[in-house]
């Protein structure tokens, strides 16, 4: 199944109980506010490039929104590490996979001295810029079975790449990495068997692409 698909599956079952503790913002969001937000940020990225969208977002919950939007937009998420040398980290990723945009935050930037660039989008002019009406169908759209839902966000193979990430770079030139919602479910089903989560459990994330689509609706913690 795809990733979010199937997060729309858990959001719709699990409801008002808490999807994200989001320690970096101080805020909690239920799996219903979730499932709104990234409904509306599927609509927004539309409009931007076909195939790759870029994502320099620190781990929070506006990150795993943003990677839930993009997906449901029938984009692919490639993951940009900003933690060293993130200007050319996003140029080398924009040239490596062919994209331009990339959605990223001005604080972000403003903490890490990072100047624009080209084909950045910030996720505070996104937010700020959805209107009343927008948010009102996002909310209705919401409300609709799950199998509806399903329906009107992107839909595409199992096999179809859920994510681009990096390596280090520690042997010449970072590689892209691609990672198929196959690959991620297959991993997630695997270490939720062996740890025997249940919904009751509470995952310490740092990886929010993955632990985002939780197979037991588990809350995630950003560290």
């Amino acid at each position: 199944m795809l990733l979010h698909h199937r997060f729309i599956e858990v959001a719709k079952r699990q409801g008002e109980k808490l999807a994200f503790i989001d320690r970096t913002a101080g805020r909690e969001v239920s799996y219903s506010k979730a499932l709104i937000a990234s409904l509306l940020l599927a609509g927004k990225f539309k409009k931007y490039d076909k195939g790759f969208l870029g994502v320099m977002i620190p781990t929070s919950a506006g990150c795993g929104l943003t990677i839930l939007g993009a997906l449901m937009s029938g984009r692919t998420p490639v993951m940009i590490n900003y933690s060293t040398g993130a200007e050319d980290n996003c140029r080398y990723a924009q040239d490596k996979c062919d994209f331009e945009t990339i959605v990223t935050s001005k604080a972000l930037l403003q903490k890490i001295n990072c100047p624009h660039v080209d084909g950045m989008v910030y996720i505070e002019d996104i937010m700020a810029g959805l209107s009343t009406l927008k948010k009102i169908k996002a909310a209705a759209i919401s409300k609709l079975p799950a199998a509806a839902i399903q329906k009107l966000v992107a839909g595409n193979s199992n096999q179809q790449d859920a994510v681009i990430l990096f390596t280090s770079g520690s042997e010449k030139d970072p590689k892209a990495v691609e990672l198929t919602h196959r690959n991620i479910v297959s991993n997630i089903e695997s270490f939720s068997d062996r740890y025997k989560f249940t919904e009751n459990d509470i995952f310490l994330a740092n990886l929010p692409y993955f632990h985002v689509f939780g197979l037991t609706g588990n809350l995630w913690v950003p560290l």
